[in-house]
């Protein structure tokens, strides 16, 4: 059964909620089983390093490495017996569990153990492996392409969405330009992130020299915490290292493998980068830095807007500037934006359905929804999801089909059910990485405005919705 996310911008595995703004996570373990005793051995020491530091962990070993560069390599114990070990990793630690998949046929039996499949970056273009990685309900991690562009992962991204799916993240590790090198750029971080998604980066694979050591990979292992740190203040949500007791004797990738005695110390640094970067975040790194027309933004977003029916607003912060001036007997002013207006009644006539819902009770609030034409409001309203409910009965809805404006923590319960969950620039972190897009224009300074050209824009409508507006 697939499992619906809370929001594009997160994605549960297990008792983790990963890519939501407020942790690092990371996905950890040896390259390969190479026996139960070392992968539970290492398991242990993950969860254990997870729990003292409070950073989630997911524990990764490949049960088959079809992607060796010699026929002679040690390629892992195979499906049936991976599986068995993995299963016995989650029962004694808890762990979430990933493994890598190479062939359809795989994908069925290892989604009926793994919590996360994941596809490598050598097959991220495999329209069936993705396919039916997708049909398993399971979070998939797909792995960039050495060959690929960031946007170009969109295509792999559709090609999971396809299934209903939408439990994915991505996983930058480095380019090849050949000469068994591998080059790391951070812009890769920031314009996957643009897709909607977490993103990882693979630290230790991106420290490789691809069959540089005669017959198979080498490495440098002291590169990957100075990429993993650049990644993590890039923006990366997690971070992927293969890690051994004895990389030195490691079965495969042991010359870029950390040593397990180096993981805590690490890992807590990362952990502190990763909370100084996102306490003084630009709504830019969260939404894309490009203020282009909708044309120019991606297709992903264009996708979500293309099926918005219904426009719901908060109104303090979001119609308003959040500021309210009292008076005595009961007088009240808020400001309210001609922009967004226009904007609002723009969308009226473009067929979109429109409404109110707001923590606070007014006059002034319905006295604005009538001047706009908004039938629809709702005051008074601590928990939003009950009237959520009842307008998609209503009107006959799916929540893929909702857009909401807000700009507080009430907001995200709706940003997490809703197609796309808008938020102005200054809303608070926790509001901004759990919204799907970040305006340019302030709450109350046209935000509504910016937020229902993108919607008309998406659907082809604004330039008609503009003539007969003037007209």
């Amino acid at each position: 059964m697939n499992e619906t996310p809370e929001t594009a911008r997160s994605v549960n595995v297990g008792s983790y909620r990963l890519g939501a703004g407020d942790k690092l996570f990371m996905i950890l373990g040896p390259c390969v089983i190479e026996s139960e005793e070392l992968a539970l051995e290492v398991a242990r020491e993950v969860a254990s390093m997870g729990k003292r530091t409070g950073i989630p962990v997911i524990f990764k070993s490949s049960f088959d490495k079809a992607n060796r560069t010699s026929v002679d390599s040690f390629r892992g114990p195979g499906l049936e017996e991976g599986m068995r070990i993995l299963a016995r990793v989650r029962e004694r630690t808890g762990l979430p569990i990933l493994s890598d998949i190479h062939s359809p046929e795989q994908a069925a039996i290892a989604g009926s153990v793994l919590d996360v499949v994941q596809i490598p970056a050598f097959l991220c273009r495999q329209t069936d492996l993705l396919v039916a990685a997708g049909r398993t309900g399971k979070a998939i991690n797909v792995k960039k392409g050495q060959f690929m562009a960031p946007e170009d992962m969109a295509h792999a991204v559709k090609k999971v969405m396809s299934t209903g799916n939408q439990r994915i993240f991505l996983t930058e590790r480095g380019s090849s330009f050949g000469y068994q090198d591998l080059v790391v750029d951070m812009r890769s971080i920031v314009r996957m992130k643009r897709l909607g998604f977490p993103v990882v980066f693979d630290a230790t694979h991106s420290a490789q020299f691809p069959g540089a050591a005669g017959g198979k990979s080498g490495g440098d292992r002291t590169l990957a915490p100075h990429l993993a740190r650049a990644a993590v203040a890039a923006g990366a949500d997690g971070v992927f290292m293969e890690v051994h007791p004895d990389p030195e004797c490691a079965l495969c990738d042991g010359p870029n493998s950390l040593a397990l005695a180096d993981l805590e110390s690490l890992a807590l640094r990362l952990a502190t980068i990763f909370r100084t970067v996102r306490q003084g975040e630009e709504p830019s790194i969260v939404a894309p830095a490009s203020h282009e027309p909708l044309a120019a933004r991606h297709e992903l977003l264009n996708e979500r807007l293309k099926k918005i029916r219904l426009v719901v607003f908060d109104v303090d912060g979001a119609l308003t500037d959040g500021r309210i001036t009292l008076g005595t007997n009961g007088f009240e002013i808020k400001s309210f934006d001609v922009r967004d207006g226009h904007g609002i009644k723009i969308a009226k006539r473009s067929g979109l359905e429109l409404a109110m819902i707001t923590g606070r009770t007014s006059d002034i609030v319905e006295r604005r929804a009538q001047e706009l034409g908004i039938s629809k409001v709702y005051q008074g309203i601590k928990d939003k999801r009950p009237v959520l409910r009842q307008l998609l009965e209503e009107n006959d809805l799916k929540p893929e089909q909702v857009a909401v404006l807000g700009d507080d923590v009430v907001d995200i319960p709706l940003f997490r059910i809703v197609g796309v969950g808008f938020t102005v620039p200054e809303a608070p972190v926790e509001v901004i990485g759990e919204a799907g897009y970040v305006t340019r224009h302030s709450g109350g300074r046209g935000a509504a405005r910016e937020m229902i050209e993108m919607i008309l824009r998406a659907q082809g409508k604004w330039d008609a919705a503009m003539a007969r507006y003037y007209d």
